[in-house]
């Protein structure tokens, strides 16, 4: 029994070695973006985009106003930050022409059907979709900007082609962030979100196609079920292989006696045809948000929330494509605002050439109290 327990233990040392390694220990906090007397806020309603070490996030900008809800009043613009060297140092701009409206909500103005077939795989390509239900959107059919100079300039609005017509959205608010990925020249999948239709308060994910350049979009898949019992909304979606799709997204119940919501992961094995539960990455009390997640260059998978009800940025890493995952990692929990209530989160994250990842969110300290977007660093 003693030379039993003595092999056991080195095991068992591996075991702990391992739970512990998860929390990363070479975190660097940066400011991306922060103006005096201005709220920055949700990179996740925004999008993220990559060309190596050069990344672009976008982040909504309003005037501070200290209330019982988001601390943002006025105009709700959408801007960018830009850095050149992996989320070290950033630089803000706000594009001409680009989601503008004197008003507080952005309504399209000149929205057209799009004509042109997109490169998808133009060095400097990135598309921005826009839609309803959200900070600076209200459009319920939703449509897109696209760019040729990696976001330095941008065409637009577009249709997202008739989709907003189709049977399985018609008579339905599309309320998509933006979340797609390319599989081709002319071939891209996006994943939108639906609105329940009449009085309904639901929501779900579906998986729909170009395959034209964005001239036209087709519906291919729901992502989740058809449910009066939860709200599936805000998700980000990877592509593991060739045919195996995998979404994660932000769960509500709408039974609001439910005090609690998840982050769940679903998985498609037929290019976004047919989807199932895979895994939850997450339970959060009350006040969830939406995951940032991607596929790390050595086949792991890391996702990425805010909590809310804790005040902390969080995480966790699957090694087996989503079906499980380790233990949740902390890479911040110095958040102080103006008002006490944690209005942080929605983060974005990407991974640089050297293996670490950077994500991008919006936060709030003692030392800046009006919310800022930061970029936060770590090897995985």
């Amino acid at each position: 029994m003693r030379k039993s327990r003595y092999l056991l233990l080195p095991l068992v040392i591996a075991l702990c070695g391992f739970a512990t390694a998860q929390q990363p220990t070479d975190l660097e906090h940066h400011i991306a973006a922060i103006e005096k007397d201005k709220f920055h806020g949700w990179p996740a309603n925004n999008g993220v985009w990559q060309w190596g070490e050069e990344i672009l996030v976008g982040f909504t900008q309003g005037d501070i106003v200290v209330r019982d809800s988001h601390n943002i009043t006025g105009i709700e613009s959408a801007h960018f930050a830009r850095s050149l060297d992996g989320g070290e140092s950033w630089k803000t701009f706000d594009p001409e022409n680009f989601l503008d409206d004197e008003n507080v909500k952005w309504l399209p103005k000149g929205k057209k059907q799009p004509t042109e077939t997109l490169d998808f795989e133009h060095e400097g390509f990135a598309m921005r979709v826009f839609a309803t239900g959200y900070h600076g959107n209200d459009d319920p059919e939703a449509g897109f900007y696209y760019s040729y100079d990696r976001g330095a300039t941008w065409k637009g609005p577009w249709y997202l082609g008739d989709l907003h017509e189709q049977p399985e959205f018609l008579g339905r608010n599309l309320t998509p962030r933006t979340d797609y990925f390319i599989t081709g020249k002319h071939e891209a999948y996006l994943f939108v979100t639906a609105n329940g239709r009449g009085e309904s308060k639901t929501s779900q994910v579906a998986c729909v196609r170009t395959t034209d350049g964005g001239v036209s979009f087709d519906f291919v898949g729901w992502v989740t079920p058809d449910t009066e019992e939860f709200r599936a909304i805000m998700p980000q979606t990877i592509r593991l292989a060739k045919d195996t799709f995998l979404c994660t997204f932000r769960k509500i119940y709408v039974n609001q006696s439910v005090l609690e919501s998840t982050i769940e992961a679903y998985v498609s094995e037929d290019r976004g045809n047919t989807w199932r539960y895979q895994s939850t990455i997450t339970k959060i009390r009350e006040n969830s948000n939406p995951p940032a997640t991607v596929q790390l260059a050595d086949g792991r998978i890391c996702s990425i929330y805010g909590d809310r009800d804790t005040a902390k940025l969080c995480g966790k890493y699957s090694d087996d494509n989503g079906k499980t995952w380790g233990e949740e990692f902390i890479l911040r929990e110095d958040y102080k605002s103006l008002d006490g209530w944690a209005d942080m989160g929605y983060p974005r994250l990407v991974q640089r050439g050297d293996g670490k990842l950077v994500a991008m969110y919006y936060w709030s300290t003692e030392e800046h109290p009006q919310h800022f977007i930061a970029a936060t660093t770590w090897t995985p």
